[in-house]
């Protein structure tokens, strides 16, 4: 084989390695690294939530407890709903961001492992009742107490990075309104949406406090210890 020939099979021999699935990232010459998978826990949550009263909805209530349906129940349901709420949050902003830095997200066994764990306490202020025509209205704010953490871990479980947030600190609150007719038809409350807007905006801010530790750079280099 002359010696022409040879040079062209170890160039293409090159470029094909250079082409090579898993090569993309890394680099022949010394590029960025892969960025290692990661697996995300399902979040710990631990949830407070006022109970489901307003001028407007208590007769229904206790006309529920009165046919079998108690209040515990109620408070019950209520924080079982705002539970999926707050799962459904975290994976959607969690995933968005890791999907940004290229990070490859794995059900099991990641290089890196990702825990989150959220004690809430979501708070109903009452601002005031007062009638208003043909109706009375009630309105306050909802804010939201606790605390978040977060550890990354490596695939033994020992924790290379840990971090805790005082929910306070966000200073999050949303306004809540009630308007009950004198005619004792429904209730207009949005209460509900008041405080899921202010479970979004917690999520929102603590991803948004998680994006250094989640940024690939230092994922790879939490990766290499």
């Amino acid at each position: 084989m002359n010696t022409f020939k040879i040079r062209s099979l170890a160039l293409a021999g090159l470029l094909s390695a250079v082409s090579a699935p898993g090569m993309a990232q890394g680099g022949l010459w010394g590029g960025d690294e892969a960025n290692p998978s990661m697996t995300i826990a399902p979040a710990q949550l631990k949830i407070d939530v006022p109970m489901p009263v307003s001028s407007g909805n208590l007769q229904l209530m206790l006309a529920q407890a009165t046919n079998g349906g108690g209040l515990a129940d109620l408070k019950q349901e209520a924080v079982r709903k705002y539970t999926q709420y707050l799962h459904s949050e975290f994976g959607r902003e969690l995933d968005e961001m890791l999907e940004d830095e290229d990070v490859p997200l794995v059900s099991e066994d990641g290089v890196l492992n990702l825990q989150n764990n959220l004690q809430l306490k979501v708070i109903k202020h009452l601002g005031g009742m007062a009638p208003r025509g043909s109706y009375d209205l009630e309105k306050g704010t909802i804010q939201l107490t606790g605390e978040f953490s977060y550890t990354l871990s490596n695939r033994t479980g020992s924790a290379l990075r840990e971090q805790s947030i005082d929910l306070e600190e966000l200073k999050i609150k949303t306004k809540y309104l009630v308007r009950t007719p004198h005619d004792g038809s429904a209730a207009d409350d949005n209460t509900e949406e008041a405080i899921k807007k202010a479970l979004s905006e917690m999520v929102e801010e603590l991803v948004e406090r998680m994006e250094e530790s989640l940024d690939a750079e230092h994922l790879r280099v939490l990766a290499a210890l």
